[in-house]
Order: C-alpha cells, then sequence, then structure tokens
C-alpha cells in the first residue's frame, strides 16, 4: 500500500504540533494552581535535587532549560518565595535555593494535576505503541543533541 506523502504531516511537524498542544494543556493545568511555567521549571529543579542548590546552578539550569535570564530568575525565585515554596538569600556568598515543606506540598499537588491534565491526551492510546513512540522521540533527541555538539 502507498501512502500519499501529502496526507500525513512530516513526523517533525507532527511533533512540534504535538508539542505545542500538549504544552498548552500543561500551561492551563498550572494555571489551575495560580503558577506559570518558570516556577514549574524551578520547582522541579529543586524537587529533582533534593538537597539545597546554590543559585549559581539554579540560574545555569534555568538558562539552559528555558533560556531564562539572570534578572528573570530572580523574579521567578522572588515569586516562590513570596508564596512560601522556596527559601533562599540573594545576599549571602553561598546563596542556595531549597523547597519549603509547603513548597513541597504544593508541588506535589501541582505535578499530579498536571499530569492528570496532559496524561489525557495519551488516554486510550495502546501502552506498547506508547513506548515505542517514547523510544523513538528519545532516539531522534539524543541524536539531535549529537549534531549540535
Amino acid at each position: 500500500m502507498t501512502v500519499n506523502p501529502e496526507s500525513r504531516p512530516s513526523l517533525g511537524r507532527a511533533l512540534g504540533e504535538t508539542a505545542r498542544l500538549i504544552g498548552k494543556l500543561h500551561r492551563r493545568a498550572l494555571a489551575d494552581f495560580d503558577s506559570d511555567f518558570p516556577t514549574w521549571m524551578l520547582l522541579t529543579l529543586l524537587w529533582e535535587a533534593d538537597v539545597p542548590l546554590p543559585l549559581d546552578e539554579v540560574a545555569k539550569e534555568l538558562n539552559r532549560r528555558l533560556d531564562l535570564a539572570g534578572p528573570d530568575t530572580v523574579r521567578v525565585l522572588e515569586r516562590a518565595a513570596a508564596a512560601g515554596h522556596i527559601t533562599y538569600q540573594l545576599e549571602n556568598a553561598s546563596a542556595e535555593a531549597e523547597l519549603t515543606e509547603a513548597g513541597r506540598d504544593y508541588f506535589t499537588a501541582l505535578y499530579a494535576h498536571a499530569r492528570n491534565v496532559t496524561d489525557a491526551a495519551f488516554e486510550g492510546i495502546d501502552a506498547a505503541g506508547l513506548d515505542t513512540a517514547l523510544t523513538v522521540v528519545l532516539a531522534a533527541k539524543e541524536r539531535a543533541a549529537a549534531a549540535l555538539g
């Protein structure tokens, strides 16, 4: 059977459009908790580390993940601290950021909600098919990263 190449988008286009739509679902879920994506990434970073992180490492990682400049990182830190989700002291020479207990509870609830919202996009799709798709996407990511050096 020959498939008309114009009847289906390229893999790159399909991935891009899917990522954009799932990203919209994710941002909607974050908004349900009065959050945004930069704050999500900060909380995720601190959750994954599970130890206080030096602020320069936080800034470097948020820049890598989001192209977030230093002043924008400070604003994200300030908002998260004002909400009681993290502690940090910018003036301290060995400044570190870490999740508070309230921040851990908030992130746990936010993560569960975001997963429920975004997982709905995959509902009813065969688990083996999803596993194969993930394998392909991760391999393409690895090859793209290698090509970029």
